[in-house]
């Protein structure tokens, strides 16, 4: 019989509480934030995070502590919280989000901007360790939010040769719009060049074909 692997979750929780909380455990039944329907039940979730930099403002917290819960996976299901989030006041949106629920064993880090652990089950004392940022084991990518979004550019530009060149060009339009820099460009010309004075720095960016 194979022995089951743990994984690693974050969690913030007051101060204050860390102590008791390592000794006694997070019960479910008090800690749960949102009550999700996954599969055919409606379950309590507690709403953990894969990387405890996903949450910068509880990261910097000082009232805060962040405690890694070592998770059997068979408890653990993984969401787009951003999903959540705009769900809560458009009902088509929070379809999608119980759409995105999957085992936490089936997700693929980038996949969500902010990917949250749904702990369906109370999590005992021996589960719970304050997270120590310098000695704890390391985190492969410094937010999610930032694989995500590499993801999607990545994905692009595979499709699409003048990803960068056209992702660029916009760019630098909104900072034209703002007073920023200057454009110039010429009729029948593919490139376009920006100008900022300010640094004495111009760029030169092919024009995307529809414009």
């Amino acid at each position: 019989m194979g022995v089951s692997f743990m994984v690693e979750v974050y969690y913030y929780i007051p101060a204050e509480e860390v102590e008791n909380a390592v000794e006694c455990g997070l019960k479910l039944s008090v800690w749960f934030d949102k009550e999700v329907h996954i599969g055919h039940d409606k379950k309590k979730c507690l709403s953990a995070l894969l990387n405890p930099k996903d949450d910068m403002e509880k990261y910097r917290s000082e009232s805060l502590r962040c405690v890694k819960l070592e998770l059997y996976p068979r408890y653990c299901f993984v969401a787009d919280r951003y999903l959540y989030e705009v769900g809560l006041n458009h009902p088509e949106v929070m379809k999608l989000y119980l759409d995105s629920v999957m085992p936490i064993e089936n997700y693929t880090f980038g996949l969500y901007r902010l990917p949250e652990c749904l702990v369906t089950s109370t999590v005992i004392g021996d589960q719970i360790s304050l997270l120590d940022r310098r000695l704890d084991s390391p985190i492969l990518i410094d937010k999610s939010e930032e694989l995500y979004l590499n993801n999607l550019i990545e994905d692009y530009k595979e499709e699409n040769p003048g990803f960068n060149d056209t992702l660029l060009y916009y760019y630098y339009c909104n900072l034209v719009q703002k007073g920023k820099l200057i454009k110039i460009e010429e009729e029948g010309k593919d490139i376009v060049v920006f100008l900022d004075n300010e640094i004495g720095r111009a760029y030169t960016i092919k024009k995307p074909k529809n414009e």
